[in-house]
């Protein structure tokens, strides 16, 4: 008999929706088996009691969450028209509060979900709206002092105002579609329509994957117990303990919160996935209490704390216990490490995010904490991450990997892992091949015994990941830098020159090259040498005559979801607009709902996007990849009529000479920032030769500009290969 993990048979059955003729009356549409086994499944925990009592026993078994693309469909559907529908007055935070209580119910199973499940058949009217969310607010509060923590979720749904009870139980049918994988997911979108400050962000799964991978490897082998989290914000390295331990699942989790709504979605998380977990609230910082001999040790400790990011020159503060060194008065970057050390179990190993700045900053108190640290054989290993992978921050950050002092290391491994991962919406997004990228070089390191020459390791990952070892007299010599690119020798984004990337470098300048050339020709076939024909006008026109002219959406219907770098259709804002053409910048957007209720505003091929209020520049021309995106509030929309005679792309360069720009300009009110009307914008004069003749000024002028680009690109690539070729001549040690 071959067996096959459950989430992988359930995902494999949601592709397949139940035939109308073979659904049970309580199946609706778009049921699929998938659906139906869990439902089978949850019957079978609630008739044993099994699933409901691993809220408060911790005795489940331990689910491996999925991420099936119908649930990301399904959740992207709640997060559409039913906010607006079910919230009323009440918040997206609320709302999203409704869901992840709704998949915490789901979860517990037993008799908690069919319950709720009934009286939503059962109820009807804006009462029933009303008792059916105290109910549901009722239950998850009563759970959660279970688990020892704070209730308060039904104060947050009662804030709720659906329009109509039909619109509250759709919610509660689709969430029960959902898979085991959900409960992140929905947790993704809280964190991104939150508007988390930078204590409360969540660290991305990624992140959290690799620095379990790595801490449990820099652990004693065998070693089991007790997992930490001293700032815990929404349980995420705790969970990925859980989620990612293997055979080294912990045996106890703990966590201090400093949020009320975060701690209870850690408390939520945790419980299922079946871990009786110990979140508590905390303000205060972790070691204003003093730990004595018989203090909690744990045999791994994760933890993202808050940076302190400023310079202080101010004086090591006086209060606390500081082993390896006082911090400076107010800046805790490196009073976490400390606290986080003193935590440890003989074997243990830690994993804590830092800023870069804290690897190497000049102030005399850390300079002196980094040294008793190095020299005491605490700091195992130091990765650097790419920037930009946090939602409210762009802070470049490093993981450092720290043990306990009884097993000192004579050396520490540097890992630069900058290069790993993609740009999306604006963030560096880290997926499943560059988590196995970073720990596939971290074991290579390790097994091979990295010395002080750098080696370089893709692992199945898009960018190199580079890796040298470091001993403590190396490390003394260098100030006590905890920066990989510093040990690396490089401070750079790429690895060691070999003959091999010279011969990329240079294979790109040649192909280059020929584009160039082909540039070259298409300008030369213009006739630009022998004199370009003048051209002749045929009739003088306003832009109100030429064009349909729109403004952009009003901030109001924007307010309740402002775009952000993680929405989906890209949203342009006077700032994209430069030198003629839409330089988006990755960083607004808008979810597909909300994009919807815009596409009056949408953008098509050939539009002309000019400046309403701001700074008044040339216009930008929007070419085939950008139609379909959608204009902001401080911009307008030219949309060249039907049997208007007149080509968009001639009108956009007429539109941008610096004549063109200075009447807009003249005639831009002069309030808080210069505005434009759509009727003082329409007045403005334009000048048409023939229609023909348009097209051949536009298509000389496009050959112009495809010239410059493909010269400037060509540039680039041979200062890239000669510093590729410069790097590998001048490493003279290098085996050739």
């Amino acid at each position: 008999m071959e067996l096959f993990p459950q989430d992988a048979l359930l995902e494999w059955l949601d592709e397949r929706v139940i035939p109308r003729r073979s659904r049970g009356p309580s199946e609706p549409d778009e049921f699929t088996y998938g659906d139906r086994v869990r439902r089978a499944l949850r019957k079978a925990a609630g008739a044993t009691g099994g699933t409901s009592e691993s809220l408060s026993t911790g005795t489940a078994p331990r689910p491996s969450p999925g991420r099936s693309s119908r649930d990301v469909l399904r959740v992207r559907e709640l997060m559409g028209e039913q906010v607006e529908r079910v919230r009323g007055a009440g918040s997206v935070v609320d709302y999203m509060n409704l869901l992840l209580c709704l998949l915490f119910l789901r979860g517990a199973g037993g008799p908690y979900w069919d319950r709720l499940t009934e009286r939503a058949r059962t109820g009807s009217g804006s009462d029933g709206s009303r008792l059916l969310l105290r109910h549901i607010g009722e239950v998850v509060d009563e759970l959660l002092k279970r688990l020892g923590m704070v209730p308060g979720m039904q104060e947050q749904l009662l804030r709720l105002e659906p329009r109509t009870y039909a619109d509250l139980t759709s919610v509660v049918g689709q969430v029960g579609l959902l898979g085991s994988g959900a409960f992140r997911l929905v947790l993704d979108e809280y964190e991104r329509r939150a508007g988390l400050r930078s204590g409360e962000f969540f660290t991305p799964h990624a992140v959290a994957r690799i620095m379990v991978s790595i801490a449990l490897e820099e652990r004693a082998p065998g070693m089991l117990g007790a997992v930490f989290d001293p700032y815990a914000r929404g349980g995420e390295l705790l969970a990925a303990a859980v989620e990612n331990g293997g055979a080294s699942l912990p045996s106890e989790v703990h966590g201090y919160s400093h949020a009320h709504g975060t701690a209870r979605l850690a408390s939520m998380n945790l419980a299922l996935l079946g871990e009786r977990s110990s979140v508590r609230l905390s303000r205060r910082t972790p070691w204003s209490e003093k730990r004595g001999r018989g203090a909690a040790r744990f045999s791994l400790v994760l933890t993202n704390p808050p940076f302190n990011m400023s310079d202080t020159s101010r004086e090591a503060r006086v209060e606390g216990d500081w082993p390896y060194g006082a911090p400076p008065v107010g800046n805790d970057n490196l009073a976490y490490p400390q606290y986080v050390v003193g935590c440890l179990e003989d074997g243990g190993s830690a994993a804590v995010v830092m800023p870069n700045k804290a690897g190497d900053s000049a102030n005399s108190a850390e300079r002196t904490i980094r040294e008793n640290l190095v020299e005491r054989g605490v700091v195992r290993c130091v990765l650097e991450l790419p920037d930009r992978l946090f939602s409210s921050t762009s802070v470049p950050v490093s993981v450092w990997f720290l043990g306990s002092p009884t097993n000192a290391c004579k050396e520490v491994l540097f890992l630069d892992a900058r290069e790993v991962g993609t740009t999306r919406k604006g963030r560096r997004v880290l997926r499943d091949e560059d988590v196995e990228a970073v720990v596939h070089a971290y074991r290579a390191a390790r097994s091979s015994g990295a010395g002080e020459r750098p080696s370089a390791d893709r692992g199945g990952g898009k960018g190199a990941v580079l890796a040298v070892g470091v001993s403590r007299e190396a490390i003394r010599e260098r100030g006590y830098s905890l920066r990989p690119t510093v040990h690396l020798g490089t401070g750079r984004h790429r690895p060691p020159a070999t003959d091999r990337a010279v011969s990329r470098a240079w294979e790109t300048v040649e192909r280059l090259r020929c584009t160039v050339r082909e540039a070259d020709a298409d300008v030369a076939a213009a006739g630009f040498g022998s004199g370009f024909p003048s051209s002749v006008k045929e009739r003088d026109a306003t832009l109100i005559e030429l064009c349909d002219i729109a403004a952009g959406p009003s901030f109001t219907r924007l307010r309740a979801e402002p775009p952000s770098p993680d929405g989906d259709v890209p949203m342009v804002y006077p700032g994209h607009l430069r030198s003629g053409r839409i330089e988006h910048a990755g960083d607004r957007y808008v979810s597909f709902p909300l994009a919807d209720r815009l596409r009056a505003f949408e953008v098509e091929t050939g539009d002309i996007l000019c400046i309403r209020t701001g700074a008044m520049g040339p216009p930008a021309l929007v070419r085939p990849e950008e139609a379909g995106w959608l204009i902001s509030a401080n911009l307008l929309r030219l949309r060249v009529k039907e049997g208007a005679g007149v080509d968009p792309a001639y009108l956009a360069a007429y539109l941008g000479r610096p004549e063109a720009v200075a009447w807009v300009r003249d005639r831009a009110t002069a309030t808080g920032a210069p505005t434009i009307s759509k009727a003082s914008l329409g007045s403005q004069p334009v000048v048409l030769p023939p229609y023909d003749e348009q097209q051949r000024i536009a298509g000389a002028l496009a050959a112009l500009e495809a010239q410059a680009t493909a010269h400037l690109r060509f540039a680039a690539a041979v200062k890239e290969a000669r510093a590729t070729m410069a790097d590998l001549l001048t490493t003279l040690d290098q085996p050739r």
